[in-house]
Parts: C-alpha cells; structure tokens; sequence
C-alpha cells in the first residue's frame, strides 16, 4: 500500500435549503392545476355569500310586507342555493383530496428514491429515525397543506366579496369591516406565522430526533440487554420526548393564541356594525333584512378568518415540512450524474491511493488495491482497522477523500448509480430486513425477481435444504424484523440477494463470519463451478491474493474477511 501524494479538495458542503426552496417545492406540487378545485370553492363561496342576500330578501317582501307568495318563492330559492353550495363543496373536496393525495405520493416516491442514490456519507448526516419523519410527518404537512389549498383560495376571494357586498347596504358598515382587516392581516401575515414556524421548525427537529432514539431503542436493546444498558436508550428515549413535549405545548401555545385573536377582531366589528345598523334601521336608512344580512355577513367572517388562519398555519408547517424535504431531494455536489453508460461484464477493480476520514479524524490511512477479473483476494486486519470502510470504498458507497477508484478504467464517481449496484454489489456484515416472508426479504433487490428465479438461486447455492426446513418455505413469515433468524440465516440471505443480482465484483463484508464450515464449503463449490449466473463467496479461512475461483473467469471476486 502506497501514500498518496497529493490530497484532493475536500468534498464541498451542501448548503441548508431556504424558505423559498421549500416554497419552490410546494409550488411544484401544483403541476396538476388545481383548476377545478378552486372553481368549485369558488361556486361554494358565492353560494354562502348569496344566502345572507337571500334571507334579506325573503325577510323585507316576505315577512315585513306580509306576502306569503314572496316569502314561498324566497324559500325555494335559499333551498336551491343550499344544494348548489353542497354539490360545490363536493367537487372542492374531491378534487383537493385527488391534488394532496397524487402529489403526496409522488413526493413520498421522489424521497425514497433521491435516499435511495445518496452516498453513505451524506445518509450519515440523517438518522433512520429522522428520514422515516421526512417520508411520513412532512410528507404528510404538505398534503395537508395541499387538500387546503383552494379552500384558501376561495376564502380570500369571498372575503373581498363580502366586503363589497355589505358595502352595497351601508358604506359605513363597509368601513367597520375594512378597519379590522389591517389588523387581520398582520395577525396572520407577519406577526403569528413567523412565531409559529420557528416554533413548528423546532418541533420537527425534536420529532425527528425522537424518532432516531425509538430506532435505537428497537434496533439495539437486545445487543445492551446483557450489558445492562438498556436504561441507558431507555432514558435517552425519555430526554428526547421531553423535549417533543415541551416543543409541542410550545407550538399549541402559539396556535392557540393565534386561533383565539384572529376572530376577535371581526367579533368586535360585529359588535359595532350591529348598533350602527340597528340605529340605521330606527332611522329607516336600512331595512330589517338587511341589518340581518349584515349579521350573516360578520358571522360568516369570523368562520373564514378562523379558516383561513388555519390555512396559513398549515401554510407555515407545510414550508418548514419542505424545507426538510429539500434537505434531502436538492442536488449535492457528490451527486452522479445519470447516464445510460453501460458497464462491461469484467473488469479489473482498481483502488489507487485511497484515503478517508470522518469528522477530521483518519479511518483509512492512503491505500492501493487492484483485484482482476477471476480473483479471490483477502484483505485481512484487526478490528477498527479499515476494512469496513474499504469495502464502502471500493464499492462506491462511500466517496474517498483523496485519490480514485475505478471498474474498468471508468472513475465510480462518474458512473451512474443503477449501473454500479448492477456491476459492484457489497455483502455488508449486517444484512437489512422488512416484517414479510422470507420471499418478501429476498426480493429487496433491483428487478423485483420472481418466485422461480428466486427458488433457482436458492439451489444454486444449495441451500435448498435450509428453505425447505422453514414452516412455510419461501413464504414463511419472519415477523418484525427478522427477530426468529440467526446470524447464519441472515448472512444467507445477503448472499442469496447477491445471487440474483448477478454481479461482476462481489464485495463480501465479513459475510461469511458466523457461517459452519460444512455450508461455507457448499457455498465455496457453487461459486467455483459457476459462470457469470452464480455468487462469489468464500470460506472463513483467509485464502491467498492469486487465489482463482475455477470456471469463474468472467467474475471479479473481493472478499473482506477478518483477522484469524
């Protein structure tokens, strides 16, 4: 292994994404034109509107002039007003429900995928915790943002029209109605939103650091449980919720202040239109119906104020929800690009003078490697030594702070992400599994094989006997996270995965550690007498760098494997 000479530049920060990045991607969700969402809030608005109009009508020539036959027709016209709003509402909320649900999904699909091609290192910077808060709870604030949208929209639009329209009955009362909407507006513009999002941003974080201690109380309490540390996660998991509390209540505060002061600006202007309408009544320069219509108007207010401070609040958790979001789907200077480079079946791998760090403290020391198409080559080392981290390295999952590595004389940074799972695949010590099958599990691999191709891999390997051991074959449930499999099994499925992904360099991570020597010895003879359709593999026992894999020359083979 050879220094490296020259150190390349340090791998440039991604920068925190702004409010109007978040605005960006609530924009973008907007693709669909939520054209007839907004023209049924729109019908469902006027509707509302004309039926305080209507009740004028029907008190003034119905009830103060006595005509039954006014009063009747009056009736039957509110009647049909109410159906017009009901079928109105209808469509609003249909076509709301179809915008939040198809872009909350393609947002959800967009996530999993852009996490699915980050590098290891910038997944390092989430939680497992933090990133299911993003893919669930922010997901979720957009949508609900979404399904809000053109009730909103709508909301704004008959506010200016209730505001014309009780100016039709009195300028006076219009001004009463206009002097509260400054007020109005810097409660819900300026003043609440801004406290409201600090505190809505760090609530989210909490959440999201709650959820990373809940992953580490699920994932690692049995590996402490004979340590007697459980208490230890156990009382992390309770800072953390504290502090989800004491942000939560901090939140509510806001929201409640918020919900309790926006209706009590136009409550008050009732109050004052209703005496300057009665005496506009005693002085008859109003009619009855209308000091009634004026009443539905303000009370009709006061609802839509409360609406649409709900709608900015969400509006608010719905930014800070995308920013988040951004944080993980923007592009980052480590990004590949995609392309439709296809790489060659063989090649040789190549690590020239390789070296990485973590938080300025050194975990690789510079390092070269080549491995030729048919090759076993062992690196062997104490723990905490690097192997790990160089098989991240050659696999391209982790970036090296300085020098290159390269398949075929293609760097891995520039290659496309597919097409390097497809031709390198790393067998890490810990193999991830999903509550399902054992079917479900294996199919974790690109392609989605079928049952059959799945069954011929299985045999391949010969570990036919092992399946058919199981309750229910293929399809047995292994509950929760695979809790009723060993070690071995799980190392098994790792290599079965390899397998049908039929790769050109299989990196294996100590992945046959805890495997019996009879089953690594079966492993070992199905690679040897295998061409391009089968894993590679090896036995415990560290075996020479010129060691081939008979009848496999197409293949390039690296295995990891641990000090003996």
């Amino acid at each position: 292994m050879s220094r490296a000479t020259t150190e390349d530049a340090p791998e440039p920060a991604a920068p925190t994404p702004t409010t109007r990045d978040g605005l960006r991607l609530l924009t973008g969700c907007l693709r669909d034109r939520p054209a007839l969402a907004v023209l049924g809030g729109l019908v469902y608005q006027l509707a509302l509107i004309a039926l305080p109009w209507l009740v004028e009508r029907a008190v003034d020539q119905g009830i103060v002039d006595g005509d039954s036959s006014a009063l009747r027709h009056w009736a039957l016209v509110l009647a049909g007003a109410g159906v017009l709003a009901a079928l109105a509402e209808m469509v609003l909320g249909w076509y709301s429900t179809l915008l939040a649900t198809t872009q909350g999904n393609r947002l959800y699909t967009a996530l999993a995928d852009r996490v699915s091609h980050l590098d290891t290192r910038t997944l390092s910077r989430f939680g497992e915790g933090d990133l299911g808060m993003r893919g669930t709870r922010d997901v979720d604030l957009v949508r609900t943002w979404l399904s809000g949208l053109a009730s909103f929209v709508t909301g704004v639009a008959g506010f200016v029209i209730m505001i014309v329209a009780i100016m039709r009955l009195d300028p006076l009362l219009a001004v009463v109605c206009v002097l509260c909407v400054p007020p109005l507006v810097r409660i819900n513009t300026y003043w609440f939103p801004r406290r409201f999002g600090a505190a809505n941003t760090r609530l989210s974080a909490a959440h999201g650091s709650r959820a990373d201690a809940v992953e580490e109380l699920l994932s690692a309490s049995a590996a402490v449980r004979g340590l007697g540390g459980e208490p230890a996660l156990v009382r992390r998991h309770h800072e953390r919720s504290a502090t989800v509390t004491e942000h939560t209540l901090a939140t509510g505060r806001v929201s409640a202040d918020w919900a309790a002061l926006s209706p009590f600006v136009p409550a008050l202007a009732i109050g004052a239109g209703l005496g300057l309408g009665g005496l506009a009544v005693l002085r008859s320069t109003m009619s009855v119906g209308g000091i009634v219509a004026f009443t539905g108007w303000m009370s009709m207010l006061v609802l839509w104020v409360g609406v649409i401070t709900l709608r900015l609040g969400q509006l608010s958790q719905a930014t800070t929800a995308a920013r988040r979001l951004q944080d993980v789907l923007l592009p980052r200077p480590t990004d590949r690009a995609e392309g439709t480079r296809t790489l060659p079946a063989t090649g040789d791998l190549t690590a020239e003078n390789i070296s990485h760090a973590v938080d300025g403290h050194p975990v690789l020391a510079p390092a070269g490697l080549t491995v030729r198409p048919g090759e076993l080559v062992t690196v062997t080392g104490p723990a905490g030594s690097g192997k790990t981290t160089l098989a991240k390295l050659m696999t391209g999952l982790y970036t090296p702070d300085s020098g290159t590595v390269h398949y075929d004389g293609h760097g891995l940074a520039s290659l496309p992400p597919a097409e390097l799972r497809r031709r390198i695949v790393l067998v890490p010590q810990r193999v991830h599994m999903i509550e399902g099958t054992l079917l479900d599990n294996l199919r974790l691999v690109p392609g989605d094989p079928d049952e059959r191709a799945i069954a011929r891999a299985v045999e391949h390997l010969g570990l036919t006997g092992w399946t058919d051991a199981l309750d229910d074959a293929l399809h047995t449930d292994l509950g929760r996270g695979a809790g009723r499999l060993s070690a071995v099994e799980l190392q098994l499925i790792g290599l079965v995965r390899a397998a049908l992904l039929d790769p050109a360099v299989l990196v294996l991570d100590e992945a046959t550690a805890d495997i019996d020597s009879a089953t690594a010895h079966t492993l070992e003879t199905a690679i040897d007498t295998s061409g391009p359709t089968g894993p590679s593999s090896s036995s415990p026992t560290a075996r020479p760098p010129s060691s081939g894999c008979r009848g496999s020359s197409a293949w390039t083979f690296n295995a990891l494997l641990p000090q003996d």
